[in-house]
């Protein structure tokens, strides 16, 4: 494993970690689900017109307040910092669209 992908996978390690253990009511925990939840919505609505690809996109657009709202609470943690959030959110994002397309939203 190059080390690009090792800091690339033990930035995302830390950003699931952060986010999976969350205290109930937390605001990076509130975010994550804000988030989650708008994409949902917006991939449910985009897929009964078009197919997965383009309405998980569309989903994303419409959802990019939510996204930065989360991504800025995962940034306010002590174990993560600004390039951290921003080097891990490709892989996050990925993540999540895998789990729109897969699940349907």
């Amino acid at each position: 494993m190059s080390p690009a992908a090792f800091v690339s996978s033990a930035l995302l390690a830390a950003l699931l970690l952060v986010t999976g253990p969350a205290r109930a009511g937390s605001e990076t925990e509130m975010r994550h689900g804000s988030w989650r939840e708008c994409l949902s919505r917006n991939f449910r609505i985009q897929a009964a017109l078009t197919d997965p690809d383009p309405a998980a996109d569309a989903a994303f657009r419409a959802c990019r307040a939510a996204e930065e709202a989360y991504l800025a609470a995962l940034a306010r943690s002590p174990l993560l910092d600004d390039d951290d959030v921003a080097r891990a959110r490709p892989r996050l994002a990925g993540r999540i669209r895998a789990w729109l397309v897969s699940s349907r939203g």
